[in-house]
């Protein structure tokens, strides 16, 4: 019995592709330390018991 052969290997970097080389990202411009907004509360996880 013959073993077909694949006529294409496949690429050993298939889930992580080497990319071309590209232009740099350009660097978000980060807020200035102090313009910061403060984080906000998070509600709570549970429901609060109603009262009936």
């Amino acid at each position: 019995m013959n073993i077909p052969i694949p006529a294409e290997t496949p690429d050993p970097n298939i889930d992580k592709p080497t990319l071309p080389e590209t232009e740099p990202q350009p660097i978000p411009e980060q807020e200035p330390p102090g313009t910061t907004p403060p984080p906000k509360e998070e509600p709570p996880s549970t429901m609060p018991p109603v009262i009936v």
